[in-house]
């Protein structure tokens, strides 16, 4: 992940301190994962159902008639009040929920099933899914996202100049970021970011 633009609005959201706040799931499925649920496809996607730029302040509501994944969230970016009690009863929550065995993603499905009722859904721009400028044309504009998520197992630290096809444009901007990371790093603590350095996917 990367941060786009500041978002320090979200440390002083008004948030019940027991609630979470966190964006929607793209339920597109895109690469036709055979192991992802059945329902998720295009139709049922929360972000299908908003565009721009309602997208920014009135993203997609729940509600009694909503598709079962208008109700999971993505666990890249969430909002919470830490304290020991709420710790506790996630942790009571994952050893005695019957659900639990049922979970696909097992941290955000976590997440969904034990606030459920107690989440502020974000507008995506908190949590900019790399794949939704790719197939939620209607609803992403570059200079709106926040914090961007590389999603899915092509990372751009593994995943070197010219060789991302579509999501070039996404990761080049990981690679602008890490590059100046570099310049800043190089002059203050060159061990360090030789140790960073290590561990990216260049080209030869």
């Amino acid at each position: 992940m990367i941060i786009m633009r500041n978002m320090d609005e979200l440390m002083e959201m008004d948030l019940p301190r027991d609630w979470i706040a966190a964006a929607h799931a793209c339920t597109c499925n895109p690469r036709k994962l055979p192991h992802y649920p059945k329902d998720w496809i295009p139709a049922n996607c929360p972000h299908t159902s908003v565009q721009h730029p309602g997208g920014l302040t009135s993203p997609p509501r729940i509600t009694e008639s909503s598709p079962r994944t208008y109700t999971l969230l993505n666990s890249g970016t969430v909002v919470l009040h830490p304290s020991k009690e709420l710790a506790e009863s996630v942790i009571h929550y994952l050893s005695t929920s019957p659900l639990v065995p049922t979970f696909s993603f097992p941290d955000q499905d976590l997440l969904a099933a034990h606030f459920a009722g107690r989440w502020k859904v974000l507008p995506w721009c908190y949590n900019a899914l790399k794949t939704l400028r790719e197939i939620h044309k209607p609803l992403w504009r570059d200079d709106e996202v926040r914090c961007l998520h590389y999603i899915l197992h092509d990372k751009p630290w593994s995943t070197p100049r010219g060789t991302a096809g579509i999501y070039e444009l996404q990761n080049g901007w990981w690679w602008d970021t890490y590059d100046k990371l570099g310049q800043e790093m190089q002059a203050s603590n060159p061990e360090g970011w030789a140790i960073v350095d290590a561990q990216v996917t260049k080209l030869p």
